[in-house]
This record gives structure tokens, sequence and C-alpha cells, in this order.
């Protein structure tokens, strides 16, 4: 599509003349003929409509010449993004065998199950389709193993030293070890593939078993085996009313999509474990913060498990699938186009493609044709098309006349009366996407056993179609940095380029021997990639939660730029360490002004100028290594109108307690003669701000009443 061209000079004939004749008085103020009548204004407007000719031919060029060349370049405009996030549905039944009956599968296909938020009177509905297809099945638990923490030699497992195993109908069967220690662990291996499923174990637990523990902060985790990284990481777990094993109940585990088998003391099997910790960093709290896990003094018992699936959860983006869609009948001849019903389009996926057949053919009868970004390397032979993602035209090889007076096909040409059918694409996309979790909950699918649907993390990476401006600025890049990761500025462009869910990114690069630097942890060869995840607009204070990159976004800028570094270098993706800023302040408002209104404008003022990714000084998000001072803050506060000026003011920094559960740590009083110094993998970002004032006639009362106080 080409990149359109702006009117730079939009001034007609009138308004030409209309400029001449008032500058008639400053000029020839004898003139006081001004009619059309009178020769010298014929003479003017012969002069405009020359005028008019000339700006219209060549206030033209630059821009357009400059617009064609990035086109020429392959600089188009950047289709919308669509949102992405999970779906969590939940069975009407659990998946079970119960009362002689056997056990039933559930199967949600991708792009065909659809659910959506609720619409109301001033907004549509926002729909997402499921990515990727869930089978939900019966869990068959096939091991329940206790391992004690031990030291592992070459070869060993966790379940090869001191590990006792369950057998069903044997009485109580500890958890963890006699005198429980940090590492204990009981593990479940599952004899199939639950990736996805949301999998209940019914646990009957003897009561009050173990002793010394704070119900409200039980110290223990829930772990999977990724197979993939060769390693344990963090399973959520929506429910668990079991305080810790320490009364019978239910505990929801959330397996994730991917799960491997891994063979642990000769035991085979898709593992999962509850970990003894009593680390508060580890343990995610459900009772008030300032509580801790306590030690156990004994282990908690269990007498019997039983596992059944009540759900499953499916990745899922905002947009809306159109199957076999017929474009029209060839003619037979070279270059013809069609256009899709609907546009922009998304890029396609595996299996999104062109069919070509008989009228009234089935699609696995038809002819799959190949896109292609363009023809140049087609040959007569190759059934290739290109699709334009903004206009949703489908074209087909052009032939092109050669010297000799032949013409030379790039690409088939569909036989003449044959059908051109699309079989599948996916359209929509949008900033309106990047919805809060909990929102998405009307299923737009009937699909049997399936009672509800939500999300249960909020929906990212929406963005909408790119305008002018953004597409000149990305054209500058290209012709800078090509598509080669080498500096720590290409690292930042290709980053953002690799996934819409990236709203900034620095790199961090080690320094050479002869030069200072202030971040001595990143050895030689590494470079370091900090994400500030893309948010909605409607967040203006950023929560923990809010800025977790999520790992899909982190793998596709892993798999991007692994293709565009140097072979030497070794890529980290992570996050930065966010300060979290917040402000006491006193004002005097000005008396002719509503120091209400005031207030909230100086508040409102605070949050965007310290917003990650819309704050700072250029608007752009606030600067990685830079400092927040108390000259900031006043500077700031005293550019609100209705400020007279400031009594007091003070700054107070928390850092993040525990990102999982969204809880921040104990505010800091920054000294206003050092101000905030932030390192080089750190960055700031709002937090609540606390702005009171008082009037101009107030100042000096001591038990004068403050306004806007919370």
């Amino acid at each position: 599509m080409s990149l359109p061209s702006p009117n730079l000079d939009d001034r007609k004939f009138q308004d030409i003349v209309d400029d001449a004749k008032r500058q008639i008085g400053l000029r020839c103020p004898e003139w006081t003929d001004h009619n059309v009548s009178d020769p010298g204004v014929t003479l003017i407007e012969l002069f405009a409509w020359m005028t008019e000719m000339t700006l219209y031919r060549l206030n033209q060029v630059p821009e357009k010449n400059y617009l064609k060349f990035l086109e020429m370049l392959g600089v188009t405009l950047e289709p919308p993004q669509p949102a992405r996030t999970d779906l969590r549905f939940r069975l009407s039944r659990p998946i079970e065998d119960a009362d002689g009956e056997e056990a039933f599968e559930v199967t949600l296909k991708p792009r065909e199950t659809v659910a959506g938020t609720v619409r109301t009177e001033t907004e549509e509905s926002v729909e997402f389709a499921t990515d990727a297809e869930l089978r939900m099945v019966r869990p068959r638990v096939s091991h329940i193993v206790m391992a004690p923490q031990s030291e592992l030699a070459e070869g060993e497992d966790e379940l090869t030293r001191g590990a006792r195993e369950y057998q069903p109908g044997q009485g109580p069967f500890p958890i963890f070890n006699t005198v429980p220690r940090t590492g204990d662990a009981l593990y479940i291996g599952f004899e199939n593939d639950l990736s996805g499923n949301l999998v209940q174990l019914d646990v009957d637990c003897v009561q009050a078993a173990a002793t010394g523990l704070n119900e409200d902060y039980p110290a223990q985790v829930w772990e999977w085996w990724n197979g993939v990284t060769n390693r344990w990481e963090r399973l959520e777990t929506p429910y668990d009313d079991t305080r810790g094993w320490n009364r019978s109940g239910y505990i929801e585990l959330a397996l994730p999509s991917g799960l491997l088998p891994r063979v642990l003391g000769g035991r085979r099997a898709y593992w999962v474990r509850c970990r003894y910790t009593i680390d508060p960093e580890d343990v995610p709290p459900r009772g008030p913060r300032n509580l801790g896990p306590d030690e156990y003094q004994k282990p908690p018992e269990m007498l019997s498990l039983v596992a059944r699936t009540v759900g499953g959860t499916a990745p899922a983006s905002q947009s809306t699938t159109r199957f076999m869609e017929v474009l029209g009948q060839s003619d037979g001849t070279p270059g013809q186009v069609f256009r899709l019903s609907n546009a922009p389009i998304m890029p396609r996926r595996a299996g999104e493609t062109i069919l070509v057949g008989a009228e009234g053919a089935r699609p696995e009868e038809m002819e799959r044709w190949t896109e292609v970004a363009d023809f140049s390397e087609s040959r007569p032979d190759d059934r290739h098309f290109t699709c334009d993602s903004l206009t949703g035209e489908v074209a087909f090889g052009p032939a092109i006349p050669q010297p000799d007076g032949s013409a030379r096909s790039y690409g088939a040409v569909p036989p003449k009366g044959m059908s051109i059918v699309f079989s599948a694409y996916r359209f929509g996309g949008g900033t309106r996407g990047n919805v809060r979790e909990g929102q998405v909950r009307v299923l737009k699918s009937s699909i049997p056993y399936i009672s509800d649907v939500t999300n249960p993390r909020r929906a990212d990476g929406g963005r909408d179609l790119e305008d002018i401006e953004r597409a000149k600025m990305r054209g500058r890049s290209i012709l800078k940095m090509r598509d080669r990761a080498v500096t720590g500025e290409d690292f930042e462009f290709l980053a953002a380029r690799a996934s819409s869910g990236v709203g900034r990114a620095r790199c961090i690069m080690p320094a050479p021997r002869h030069e200072w630097t202030d971040d001595a942890s990143i050895p030689p060869g590494v470079v370091k990639l900090l994400i500030v995840p893309a948010l909605s607009e409607a967040v203006k204070v950023p929560r923990p939660v809010d800025l977790r990159v999520p790992e899909r976004t982190k793998r596709d800028v892993e798999r991007y730029l692994d293709e565009r570094r140097l072979l030497t270098t070794v890529l980290e993706v992570g996050e930065p360490e966010y300060l979290y800023v917040s402000t006491d302040i006193v004002l005097v408002a000005d008396p002719h002004a509503d120091a209400e209104t005031v207030v909230r404008a100086v508040r409102d003022k605070l949050t965007a100028y310290l917003h990650p990714l819309t704050g700072g000084p250029a608007g752009t998000g606030w600067p990685f290594r830079r400092s927040f001072t108390i000259s900031d803050l006043y500077a700031q506060v005293g550019a609100v109108p209705g400020v007279a000026f400031l009594l007091d003011a003070r700054v107070y920094v928390s850092r993040v307690a525990n990102a999982d559960e969204g809880i921040l740590g104990p505010e800091q009083l920054v000294p206003n003669t050092e101000g905030l110094r932030v390192g080089a993998q750190e960055l700031l970002t709002t937090r609540e701000h606390r702005v009171r004032a008082r009037s101009i006639y107030q100042v000096g009362a001591e038990d004068s009443p403050l306004l806007g106080d919370e």
C-alpha cells in the first residue's frame, strides 16, 4: 500500500487574493478602491492564480519524494497488532471416573473458540479467539513421592536418596520429612500429558497435623518441571483452602502448556511438586502483609489424594477469524487483484493461504498457493501470491515485457474459471483489546460442558494502525541500523519491532576495561536487555503486576534478536528493577483558584511525569540512569496553574516485595539534599502522591485545615 501524500499548502486562490488585499493598506495607503472592477485588483487576481499553480506544483515535491523514497525502501504502515492474553475455561462438571461412568474429554479448537467482554450501551464487546488447541482430559496420578532435602551426588536426582512413595490405603502419609527442612518436597507425577489443564486435587488431611504454622501464610510453593529449560518453575495455584496441608480441602493447579515427561528415581511422569520453604520472598502471602511464614514443628499428613480436571487455560488473541472466503473467479490473465471483505488483516499463520479450484470443490481438493513478499524471485510455474495486510488486496504474478518482445511471467496464473478462496484470515487488533484481568466473561461459542470463561491475566500488546509520522521515524532508523543487532541502540530498536508487547527497551552492555562503569555485574560478551511492557492508556499508576513482562513477549524478543545478534554475543532478556516514587506535598493555592482543583492537577501532573512509558522531560518515559531531585519536584508543581508556592515537599521510594502478589515494600524517605539516585538497571515509576493545600490566608496557622488530604 502506498504511503498517503499530505497536502502541504492548502491555500486556495481566494486566500491568496485576500492576503494581497490586506497588504494594500500598509504598502499603498492612497489606493482605496479594492473592488473587482479596479485594474489593480485584476492584476492581483492574475498573480494569485499564477501563484496558486506554482504552490500546487512545487510545495508537494519534497514531502512526496520523501514518502516515495521510503516506499522504495519497503517501508509501509504497520497493521494493527492484537492484544494477547490467556482464557481460562471452567467445566460444568469435573472430568473423572465416577459412579461407573467413563471420563469424557473436552477439546477446544484454535480460532473457533471465542470469548469477549460484556457489551454495554457505549462500548462494543472485545472478542478474543484461542490460538492453540486445548484438550481437557482426566488426570491419572501415577506417583506420589515425598523427598527430603539432601545434597545430591553426581548422577542422582531428587527422588534417589531418602524418597518415600505413597501407597493408597496405607494411612497417614507425611508430606515432608520427620523434621521438616527447607527444600523438602512432595512430588506428584501424572501418567498423561495435562498441558493447559486446570487440575483440582481433592486432599484428605489429618486435621491440624502440623504445629507452629501460620495458616494464613503457609510455608510452601508449587512448581512444575520445565523440560525445555530443565528447571523447576513457579506453578500458579488459583485456589487452595488446605492452609498448608493442615486441613482437608481443594488445591487447584493451573498447569502450563508444553509439559514434558521426566524420569526421577526411575519413575517416568509429568511432574509437579510442593516444596517447603520459609523464605518470605519465595512464598506468596494470602494473609496480612506484615505476617511471615513460620516453620513446621512436625510435617502435615495426608490420608488420600484424588485428582480431577475442572477446566483449562489456552492462549488467545483479540481477533476474528473468517473461514473460506470466496474472492471471485480467475479470468486467466496475469496480475489479477482481488480484495478481502475485511481489512486490515493480521499476519497469516500456518494453513492460512489461497486455495484455487473448481467451484464447489472441497478444501482438500483445491490447490494450495504460497504467499511471498514480492514476485522478484518467482518462476513462471510457481504458485505464488502477495497479500497486502493493510488493504486486504490479494495479487497474482504479473507478466513483464522483455526487450525481445516476449513477456516473462513472475509467478503462475490461476486457470480461467477457477474459484479463488482464502482458507482463513484474522482481522481486528488495536489498543481497545488491552483489557484488565477478569474482563473477558462472555462465551461467544457454544461448547458442551463449558460453564464460564475469564482472563486471569491482563491482555497486552494491542496496538493501533501505525500513523505516518511514526513510519517516517522508523524509516530513518532503518537507514541507520538496518537489520543487525550490534550496538545498544540496535538491540533497543529491534526489541520494539520483535513484539507489540514491548513498550520500551534498554540495552546494557559491558564497558571496555579502560572505561569506568557502575554496573560490574555484567560480564564481557553479555548483553542485558531490560524491557518495559506496553501498557494501556487507562493504566495511569502501574502496579507491579502491570509491569511484569509476559513470558510470551520475552520469548518473542529472544527469538527475534537471536537471529540478528553477533555470534559471540550472549543475550539476557529481563526487566528493570523498579523504584516506586511517591511524594508528600503541602502547597499554598492561589486565592483566585479552587484549591481542590489545584490539588487534583498537581497529583495528575506528578503521576504523568513519573510514568515509565509516557513520563519524563520528553514525554517518552522516565529516562534510565536519570536521578529524581527535589528541584524536579518543585519545577513540576510550580508549573501547575493555581499554585502560589510550596510549604513542604518530601519524596519517598519503595521497592517490590512480592511481584506475584503485587505487594510493595515499606516507603523510605529520600533526603532532599541527595535526591533519588538511580542505578544502571533501575527505573523510576509513579506511585500515589499525597497533595495537601492551604489557603494563603492560613499560612502560619498551626491548626489550619489542609485541603486534599487523603
